[in-house]
């Protein structure tokens, strides 16, 4: 029986960032995640929950609320003006000016999804028409006192609720006149009580989420109370209304997510409670059967009852952020604001621990998309939102002198790019911008661009793998298209059969040259590029099982020691694909063994690791990226203090 060696990397310690808001596109099945540090995350919800693509945070752009219009996103914040982001560059396309600086707290379309109602700091319900280019300025409302921080429409487009301090407010649309006002009692006399979130029903009963703990329902035709639910103690800071308008949602500073169902005689009454955060809930938000939900935690959790479900994504566990070399052994990790190479510690010396070899920072306020390094671990190339550089690294750890580098100067012609990586010998750069992938010969003096394909698509491409003879690409489109070019006629030679789902992981197998995919719904299959169809491993039952094992995608692939590696962000799994399983035979086992080996299975579970980034081969060995939970809960503010029995 051989074992397999294993390089756990736990120096990948990215700084995590607080889910600010979240918002639901149902026309395109998106979900946008906007986090501390302004960066938006973009997630297809088609099938298990998949992180698209990541719009990378920018100093001058604050984030405090996102709104979709038909595929299109918009964000607003403190310093005042609403952006509308291009998803395929990942940069703003504009930025519109609502009323002077003020902080803009909160913003909704209507449900026909042509007006966007805007509420700032000083007071104002500002409008504005959708059109084909952006946003026109429509009206503004009556001037109130004290900032507007929530607001929703109702239904018929005729009226909008808004929030603010001390007071709920019904607006007339048409007019731009406050046409009711409700005052809302004070805890302590000198203490404000602060509405942070508010929705409306169709039959005009607002439901309130303040500063007391209160989730207030109110008639909003008299502003009467109705009822008032005073379950929490900490601060109301956001509520979710489900489509039939007979389920709501409310949570907190405590982190308590409490649902209140609409009984027969038109009474909200208070039900179950779920308890899936350690800290503040700031924003909550139904997508199909599941509620989500995420704060300060920095976790993103989908829950759904009945039947209970949780579904956790840790931080940085749902995209590759690692990169391997061979020779020299070193490792390529990519955060946010810089990369670092660290050298790969060896085994048969145990003084010979990981070294940080180097790192590289953009200029200031550019925030890092993609990077990749080079098999022979002499090219990193790294692209922001506004450029790529390539840079000639020399990092040979037997020699005396110090790891170095130097900045190699690409054409003018070459945009920034969302997807990077190297062939090997001879060693090319190959990246993709606005439907083109450009080839780019790397040499010391002067890379030059080698040829440029054109993909001729509408759809984007999401990832990109490079055959090991380097003779095809592999493409996959956010559609669920997977084409497959010839780098010799630099045209598509194979096109996989069009899937429902987009692909989340691509790998050429080094003793075939087949394409393994792996898609959103955790299907798996195998490209056979010889008989130009799928190979006869794709259609074992052993992966329809492996399918609904759980909601988690597969976000890595990697052959090493013969045996194929498949991850998600909590399990390791191994198949030996050379082996003919028995009739009979146990084909899915748990182990917890410090070494992996497959000699009576063909799929083997591996759960022993926390929060797993990533995973690569280094030569026979293979490489696991992950992430302490201590690391991230030492990073985060104490929550909130409850008394326990006996405490």
């Amino acid at each position: 029986m051989k074992s397999l060696r294993v390089h756990r990397v736990n120096f990948f310690e990215p700084e995590p960032q607080a889910i600010r808001c979240l918002s639901y596109d149902s026309t395109t099945f998106h979900l946008a995640v906007s986090r501390a540090d302004s960066s938006i995350e973009i997630w297809d919800i088609k099938s298990n929950p998949y992180l698209e693509k990541v719009i990378p945070g920018t100093p001058t752009i604050s984030v405090e609320t996102l709104a979709w219009c038909n595929g299109r996103l918009f964000s607003a914040g403190l310093y005042g003006y609403i952006t509308e982001y291009d998803l395929e560059s990942l940069v703003p396309k504009y930025q519109l000016s609502v009323t002077s600086t003020c902080p803009i707290w909160c913003m909704k379309f209507d449900y026909e999804g042509r007006c966007l109602a805007v509420g700032n700091e000083d007071g104002h319900v500002v409008l504005h028409q959708l059109s084909s280019e952006g946003l026109d300025f429509d009206k503004k409302c009556d001037k109130q006192e004290g900032c507007i921080l929530c607001l929703d429409w109702h239904k018929d487009g005729q009226f909008i609720v808004t929030g603010s301090i001390d007071a709920i407010r019904v607006w007339n649309v048409n007019t731009g006149h406050v046409v009711n006002r409700i005052i809302l009692a004070r805890a302590s006399k000198n203490v404000p009580t602060v509405v942070w979130c508010i929705a409306v029903t169709r039959d005009m009963t607002i439901i309130s989420g303040d500063s007391c703990g209160k989730t207030s329902f109110w008639d909003g035709n008299t502003g009467t109370l109705l009822s008032a639910s005073g379950s929490q103690k900490d601060d109301i800071l956001t509520l979710v209304v489900n489509k039939d308008e007979d389920v709501i949602y409310t949570s907190g500073v405590d982190p308590t997510i409490t649902m209140y169902m609409k009984s027969s005689n038109g009474m909200w009454l208070k039900s179950i409670q779920r308890v899936v955060h350690t800290h503040d809930v700031r924003a909550l938000q139904f997508v199909g059967d599941y509620l989500v939900s995420g704060g300060d935690d920095c976790n993103l959790i989908f829950t759904k009852y009945p039947p209970k479900t949780t579904i956790k994504f840790f931080p940085f566990c749902q995209k590759s952020y690692c990169k391997v070399a061979s020779n020299p052994s070193c490792i390529l990790l990519t955060y946010p604001n810089f990369v670092e190479v660290w050298s790969i510690g060896t085994f048969t010396d145990g003084t010979n621990k990981p070294t940080n070899l180097l790192r590289l920072k953009p200029k200031q306020n550019e925030k890092i998309i993609c990077s990749s390094i080079s098999s022979n671990g002499k090219w990193l190339a790294y692209s922001s939102q506004l450029q790529l550089r390539l840079f000639c690294l020399k990092l040979e750890t037997n020699s005396k002198d110090l790891p170095s580098f130097y900045k190699v100067s690409l054409p003018d012609k070459l945009p920034s790019s969302s997807i990077l990586l190297f062939t090997s010998e001879p060693t090319k750069l190959i990246l993709y911008s606005k439907s083109k992938i450009y080839i780019v010969k790397c040499d010391s003096l002067q890379p030059n661009i080698e040829n440029i394909i054109d993909t001729d698509s509408e759809d984007q491409i999401q990832l990109m793998e490079i055959s090991c003879d380097n003779e095809h690409l592999a493409c996959s489109y956010h559609k669920g298209n997977v084409a497959i070019y010839n780098l010799s006629s630099l045209k598509v030679q194979f096109e996989l059969p069009t899937y429902k789902y987009q692909a989340t992981a691509l790998k050429f197998d080094p003793s075939s040259e087949n394409l393994l995919v792996a898609y959103s719904d955790r299907k798996i299959i195998e490209y056979s590029l010889k008989k130009a169809a799928y190979s006869q491993w794709s259609k074992q039952q052993v992966l329809v099982e492996f399918q609904a094992a759980t909601p988690h995608p597969v976000t890595s692939i990697c052959f090493c020691s013969d045996k194929l590696f498949l991850q998600d962000e909590n399990t390791l799994y191994v198949f030996d694909r050379k082996e003919e399983v028995q009739p009979g035979r146990k084909k899915i086992r748990q182990s917890l063994e410090s070494s992996i080996s497959v000699t009576d299975s063909e799929h083997k579970t591996i759960t022993k690791y926390e929060h797993i980034s990533s995973i690569d081969s280094f030569m026979e060995d293979l490489v696991v990226v992950q992430i302490s939970s201590s690391r991230i809960l030492d990073s985060l503010p104490p929550p909130v203090w409850k008394k326990k029995y006996g405490t």
